[in-house]
């Protein structure tokens, strides 16, 4: 019955964020973040016009997801932790245990989610700290709407766990981490690059490449989100929600032995 399904989803996703908790590979991700983010504090903070007049705390956090530092702890945790009960068989324990293939899509979905967001949050705290070690800006908090600000980071969440929807339903569709790392490496570095040349040619605008999450976590900035949450809410939708209804059907399509 409805009850009975709603308590082995429960006892799935706390073992899945048991799982997260327990897994080496999402620690070095976090600690990835924290060394990008510094990386890139200590690389602008070696620029001119840093020098010069500092870095104001709204535009240290509109760079603060540029450049990978979240992407790419995201993608390889995500690839990896997707990936690993069919690299080892474990999917088949689950499903023999009566555990339904929607469940078990929506189980991995959820804490690739539930991960890209800790990611977000652990660079939003290293990034503040860095931040104020190198330029003692932490009163220009009190130049940003806190509501903007809030805004800025629950839209960069809602990016970030649309892109581990994203990888996740590659992984399901590969079900090899080998093949599932190198498709999503090249879409992370090359993607948008090659689909805005082709809608330049085409249309001399951003049509199709504003709708890839990685191409937003830099777009979107503290002092212009607004401007951007209906296509943020758009990509959350295409997403979040779409692409996990067609891995579901995927999933529950697909022979997985």
């Amino acid at each position: 019955d409805y009850s009975e399904e709603v308590r082995k989803m429960t006892n799935l996703l706390r073992s899945q964020i048991y799982k997260l908790f327990h897994n080496t590979i999402f620690w070095a991700g976090a600690g990835l973040t924290i060394c990008s983010v510094l990386f890139y504090a200590v690389f602008e903070s070696m620029k001119a016009e840093t020098v010069a007049n500092g870095m104001p705390l709204f535009q240290y956090y509109s760079i603060l997801f540029q450049n990978y530092s979240t992407g790419l702890p995201v993608l390889i945790f995500c690839v990896v932790f997707a990936s690993d009960d069919f690299m080892s068989g474990a999917v088949h324990y689950y499903i023999s245990k009566g555990i339904s293939r929607i469940q078990y899509y929506l189980s991995k979905m959820i804490t690739c989610a539930f991960a890209a967001t800790l990611y977000v949050v652990i660079a939003g705290i290293s990034g503040t700290i860095i931040s104020q070690i190198l330029w003692h800006n932490l009163d220009g908090l009190l130049q940003i709407n806190t509501l903007q600000l809030l805004f800025f980071f629950f839209s960069q969440i809602i990016l970030h766990a649309s892109y581990a929807s994203f990888l996740v339903f590659t992984c399901f569709l590969f079900r090899s981490s080998v093949i599932s790392s190198v498709v999503n490496m090249f879409l992370l570095i090359f993607g948008f690059y090659i689909v805005h040349r082709i809608e330049d040619a085409i249309w001399n605008s951003y049509v199709i490449s504003m709708y890839w999450p990685v191409a937003m976590f830099q777009r979107v900035q503290v002092m212009t989100v607004a401007e951007w949450f209906s296509v943020v809410a758009a990509i959350f939708v295409i997403y979040g929600v779409l692409l996990t209804c067609i891995g579901i059907i995927i999933m529950k399509k697909r022979d997985i032995k």
